[in-house]
């Protein structure tokens, strides 16, 4: 069955697969983006323990990766969880299952060593609840609920140890209500709202401890260009000078210089409005420039880039194949290997000794069959 709401759900991405349109005028920058070189080497290796995507994936203290939840298809939705340890590259079944099946939620490491994961769709509605997972016993936890259903939310560390909380679905609007827990006590509290309803954005932290905000869904079929920051001192948010386009289903991460590089996505017309583009945004003016053009369009992403020791940028979700952003050229670079289909929703993750681990995602899949997603995994080395 396809749901008929907000496109910044997650389960929209199996209803948009044809139009005549073709897609938004990317915004370039550096002339040089089709590079004759490589830049790395992704490497298939074991596999999942099920057909994986919109999971999530989170560094453990010993360096182990907890992947938990996701979907194979529509309607097939997981509440288990694999465990990949890097010291022998294999996956693991987790010993216990999350208390509901998850899909598009968050998952985010807390201060003690364990994750917080919270939302994302379990069956018609986007989820209230959320739980913790223990490494030292491999059980999930509930901790009660948020204040608002959500998924297509972001969940964002503080440096006070509290998680943020911004935006997302309801099932029946973006939402512009943000919350925080708090570890000490398990609890949710409503705290502000954004200048803007967001849903699918993207949420950098940075260097100062503040949350830049990028983008997302306000309403059905209206994508933000627009940006904010939200302030932990005060509980505030303001807005930054707009983006040179629309984005949503996009990805940031925080570069080595404190600016951020933002990319990908889509525009209105999703499938058929997807980016090479890139821009980055530079706290000390509140403004974003282009960067140089990605070799491939990227779109249905979250947590798809690591920042490297040199600098660099890995990024492993949302296309055919893997790149690597060098911020000193404002160019991207190909890697050698390609994972055989785009990988949306996918997950990479940085492990402790500087390789990356890339996880699942689907492929554009059929009008018959729909998006199926992959139980492949690929490492990434320099």
């Amino acid at each position: 069955m396809l749901y008929q709401f907000c496109l910044s759900t997650f389960l929209a991405i199996f209803i948009s697969f044809a139009g005549n349109c073709s897609a938004q005028k990317n915004s370039t920058g550096s002339a040089g983006f089709q590079q004759p070189q490589t830049s790395g080497k992704i490497t298939e290796i074991g596999k999942l323990s099920e057909a994986r995507a919109a999971h999530t994936a989170t560094r453990l203290n010993d360096g182990k990766i907890l992947i938990a939840g996701g979907m194979e298809r529509n309607g097939v939705f997981f509440d288990d969880a694999d465990i990949f340890d890097p010291k022998t590259n294999s996956f693991a079944r987790a010993k216990n299952k999350m208390s509901i099946k998850r899909v598009s939620h968050t998952a985010t490491l807390l201060p003690d060593g364990k994750v917080l994961i919270v939302g994302g769709w379990s069956n018609r509605l986007p989820e209230q609840s959320a739980e913790i997972f223990d490494p030292q016993t491999e059980k999930f936890i509930p901790v009660g609920n948020t204040n608002r259903r959500r998924s297509g939310h972001s969940a964002t560390l503080l440096d006070n140890g509290k998680v943020l909380i911004t935006g997302g679905f309801d099932g029946q609007k973006c939402l512009s209500e943000v919350e925080v827990f708090d570890p000490q006590n398990n609890s949710f509290t409503l705290i502000a709202k954004m200048r803007n309803s967001r849903s699918v954005h993207a949420a950098t932290k940075l260097a100062d401890g503040r949350i830049l905000l990028t983008g997302g869904e306000t309403s059905r079929g209206q994508i933000w260009s627009s940006a904010e920051i939200f302030d932990p001192k005060t509980n505030s948010f303001s807005l930054t000078k707009p983006m040179d386009v629309v984005r949503y289903k996009h990805d940031s991460i925080l570069l080595k210089n404190n600016r951020v590089l933002v990319f990908g996505g889509s525009d209105s017309r999703d499938w058929n409005g997807q980016y090479k583009s890139a821009e980055i945004f530079d706290p000390a003016t509140r403004e974003f420039t282009p960067a140089g053009e990605m070799n491939f369009a990227r779109f249905k992403m979250d947590g798809t880039a690591v920042l490297l020791t040199d600098g660099k940028v890995f990024i492993g979700g949302g296309g055919e194949a893997a790149e690597v952003f060098n911020p000193a050229t404002s160019t991207f670079i190909k890697t050698t290997g390609e994972f055989g289909m785009p990988l949306h929703y996918a997950t990479v993750t940085l492990l402790d000794d500087e390789r990356a681990l890339i996880v699942g995602g689907y492929g554009n899949g059929t009008r018959q069959t729909g998006p199926v997603s992959t139980n492949r995994a690929w490492i990434f080395r320099l």
